[in-house]
């Protein structure tokens, strides 16, 4: 059995490296790095991979909910008149800032209701799962409990029939001696 696991585990090492050199050839080929995700078939996905997936999208929506820029998110990637520019957005930022705070106001109260609707629907769907697990166990006894009825009706049917086998009137009764 330790041999099949190990054979197992040195397959998948070599189909893993087989992909990784697939995935450095795409690089060559493209001659960048590829900077956007592949998403992914959430069918083929275990209950723990989609349960951390969920995680991983409630975090950064926690993180985005609001949606006004603080300071330092005012970058520029210009070299040369990079500052100034900089500069000039954090002027506009503060003069139009109470035009925008009434604005954002409500766009954060929209992501702080939409996240605590995702959540609610999380919970709603576990909730869900556990009830539907509950039912294939209570459906899966009754499957047994049904299997053993059949067969006790199958041996009152047979005992029935032979029953009524020994005592058919085409048969002559033993005489009493």
């Amino acid at each position: 059995m330790e041999k099949n696991i190990a054979k197992e585990i040195k397959k998948m090492k070599n189909e893993f490296h087989k992909k990784k050199e697939e995935v450095r050839d795409l690089k060559e080929l493209v001659k960048k790095e590829i900077d956007r995700e592949f998403p992914s078939d959430l069918k083929n996905f275990s209950e723990k991979e989609l349960g951390s997936q969920m995680d991983e999208y409630i975090s950064f929506l926690n993180k985005s909910v609001d949606p006004v820029p603080d300071k330092t998110s005012i970058t520029s990637h210009r070299r040369l008149i990079g500052k100034p520019v900089v500069w000039i957005k954090r002027i506009l930022l503060r003069m139009t800032r109470s035009y925008i705070t009434l604005i954002m106001d409500k766009q954060k109260a929209f992501n702080q209701k939409c996240i605590a609707l995702y959540q609610n629907l999380i919970i709603h769907q576990k909730k869900y799962h556990e009830k539907i697990s509950h039912i294939e166990e209570r459906i899966g006894e009754c499957e047994v409990h049904l299997n053993v009825i059949s067969k006790k009706l199958e041996e009152i049917d047979a005992n029935l029939v032979q029953h009524r086998t020994d005592t058919s009137p085409d048969k002559p009764e033993k005489e009493n001696i």
